[in-house]
C-alpha cells in the first residue's frame, strides 16, 4: 500500500480488518480485470486458510499444553509409584492391581495422544501443501497478467502506427482530391473557353 495514499491514509487501511479491506479493493477493481478479480478470490481464500492455520495451531498448543500435564502427572505417578514400591505394602494384591491400572491406563492415554498428533500433523500438512499450491497458482497468474500487460502494450503501440499510417495515407488523398479539382477546374475552362 506504500506509495498510494498518505501515511495516514495508508495507516487507516492497513487497521481496518481483512474483510473490509478486500471488500475496498474488490470494488475498486470490478470489471477492470478479470485477472485481478482471480486474484482477489485467491487472496480472500489464503486468508481463510490462515484462519485456519491459526485455529489448527491453537489446537494443537492445547494438544502440547495437554501433553506436558500429562507428562508432568506420568512424573508425579512415578515419583508415587517409586514410593509405592519402596513400601512393605508394594507386595499386596491391592497395590499391584494399582500399579498394572495405571500403568495400563498410561500406556491407552499415550496411545490416543499419539493417534491425535498424528492427526494434527496430517491436518498441517494439507493446509501447508494448500498454501504452497495458491502461492505457486498466484505467482503463475501474475506471469500471466505481465504477459498480457506486454501483449497489450504492443496492441496499443502497433495500434497506434497503424493510425498514423492512415492518417498519412488519408492526407496523400486529400492532397490528391484537391490537386484533381484544380485540373478539372483548368480543364473544364480549357474546353468552354
Amino acid at each position: 500500500m506504500g506509495g498510494l495514499g498518505t501515511p495516514y491514509e495508508t495507516l487507516r487501511a492497513r487497521g481496518l480488518p481483512r474483510g473490509n479491506r478486500i471488500n475496498q479493493l474488490s470494488s475498486m477493481l470490478v470489471g477492470s480485470s478479470i485477472i485481478a478479480n482471480a486474484i482477489m478470490e485467491d487472496y480472500e481464500s489464503l486468508g481463510h486458510k490462515e484462519e485456519e492455520t491459526a485455529r489448527l495451531r491453537a489446537e494443537v498448543k492445547a494438544l502440547v499444553k495437554a501433553a506436558r500435564e500429562g507428562a508432568e502427572q506420568l512424573k508425579n505417578d512415578k515419583a508415587a509409584f517409586e514410593k509405592l514400591k519402596q513400601t512393605e505394602a508394594w507386595a499386596t494384591t491391592a497395590d499391584l492391581k494399582q500399579v498394572r491400572s495405571l500403568a495400563k491406563l498410561l500406556s491407552e492415554e499415550r496411545k490416543g495422544w499419539r493417534e491425535a498428533c498424528a492427526r494434527e500433523n496430517e491436518k498441517l500438512f494439507r493446509v501447508l501443501q494448500e498454501l504452497n499450491n495458491l502461492k505457486a497458482t498466484n505467482v503463475a497468474l501474475m506471469k500471466e497478467k505481465a504477459v498480457a500487460e506486454v501483449a497489450t502494450k504492443e496492441a496499443e503501440a502497433h495500434g497506434a502506427k497503424v493510425l498514423e499510417e492512415a492518417d498519412a495515407d488519408c492526407n496523400k488523398l486529400n492532397k490528391i482530391v484537391e490537386d484533381l479539382k484544380v485540373y478539372t477546374v483548368i480543364i473544364l475552362e480549357f474546353f468552354f473557353s
